[in-house]
């Protein structure tokens, strides 16, 4: 698969291409939508997919998907276009198979509960001069990666979309994606300490942001606790349990996207078992100190560096604990707010902590057994 530069069609990042492909100028019939439309038999054999690598796009950002075409059969599929390819440029999926053509166009997006409203086909750089034919080959597939923005920009306004895809007038199905538009938030936790404001990393760590975004807005960590409690090392919280041993209620588990972000006061990371990286969930962990060792090793998502959330930090820290880390008392989350981030970004203080324990007593985890550390 290739993703497109909009306007002026040339190609930016390949993505894949499997088994034989190839693009030829050809006195084929047009493709379409007529007499010459592909027979039924010829349809089956080819698979429509549309993806969208996230769940959550900002406006004024790309909002990228992903459409291929796939020959599920043992034959060569040839497929004919109105237009042939460039012979100089990459193989990669047609203008008309993507967007179709202005009677019968192939992308539709739907906002809401609206009615589906098509994307309309770019037009054409140059008149056709010849037509073409693209052949598929046995299991082969094609693809492309385009920003979804640059043809519908009705995109900017927050709320679900719903996109569809029916390449070659629908003959060979459709496929659709779903994603939600909004301006960044910051996460705002409540506790009866203080609040504590974390920016978060949409870009760094998308799908752990989406995750943390979901469980948020299920008031999934609203009522919950910090569990544990280390001075100089970190507080971890969010367990549905309230013993370091819960997951999401779907048993939902993400793959790890560690990234260069030092953890250090005011860090918010996603807690996972010691033995398996790709198993955070929902219980998160916040850094009261800078510790290098943790750098690399668990997926950051947010940062809190302002006074009062460093005031809320130092507050629970001090809470008297047992020798395992467990609060005394009970030290609820009341809530997890999102608002609207500000657009030039959060001001960030240079924090040096006073402390930071030569070897931690145990990282952050999600435990297996109640008794664990």
């Amino acid at each position: 698969m290739v993703r497109m530069k909009p306007h002026d069609r040339t190609w930016r990042r390949a993505w894949h291409v499997a088994a034989v492909l190839s693009c030829c100028a050809s006195t084929a019939p047009a493709l379409a939508q007529g007499e010459n439309a592909p027979t039924e038999s010829w349809a089956a054999a080819l698979r429509a997919e549309l993806t969208a690598p996230r769940r959550l796009y900002t406006p004024q950002r790309p909002a990228w998907v992903q459409l291929t075409l796939r020959n599920v059969s043992e034959e060569v599929i040839e497929i004919p276009l109105t237009a042939a390819p460039d012979a100089e440029g990459p193989i990669t999926l047609p203008p008309e198979i993507v967007f179709g053509t202005p009677h019968e166009p192939a992308l539709s997006v739907a906002y809401q509960e609206e009615k589906p409203t098509a994307v309309p086909p770019p037009a054409a750089e140059a008149p056709a001069s010849q037509r073409g034919l693209l052949r598929l080959g046995p299991h082969g597939s094609l693809g492309v990666e385009i920003d979804l923005r640059e043809y519908f920009p009705a995109l900017r306004y927050s709320g679900n979309y719903r996109v569809e895809w029916r390449p070659l007038g629908g003959r060979v199905g459709s496929a659709t994606a779903t994603f939600r538009v909004e301006a960044r938030k910051d996460a705002v936790l409540v506790t009866d300490k203080g609040k504590l404001t974390f920016t978060l990393f949409y870009d760094a760590a998308p799908r752990h942001v989406e995750n943390f975004l979901e469980l948020v807005r299920d008031g999934a960590y609203d009522g919950k606790t910090v569990h544990r409690i280390i001075p100089g090392f970190l507080i971890q919280g969010g367990c549905p349990k309230g013993d370091g041993t819960g997951l999401r209620p779907d048993g939902k588990l993400l793959p790890a996207e560690f990234h260069n972000a030092p953890f250090q006061v005011g860090t918010l990371a996603m807690a996972r078992k010691p033995s398996d990286p790709n198993s955070a969930s929902c219980q998160f962990f916040i850094m009261l100190a800078r510790v290098p060792e943790l750098d690399g090793q668990y997926t950051v998502i947010g940062q809190a560096s302002d006074e009062e959330s460093l005031r809320t930090l130092n507050q629970i820290a001090a809470e008297p604990t047992d020798a395992r880390g467990r609060p005394r008392a009970p030290l609820i989350i009341r809530s997890i707010n999102l608002v609207d981030a500000e657009q030039s970004g959060t001001t960030r203080l240079d924090v040096k902590p006073t402390r930071s324990p030569a070897k931690p007593a145990s990282p952050p985890a999600q435990q297996t057994k109640p008794n664990e550390p």
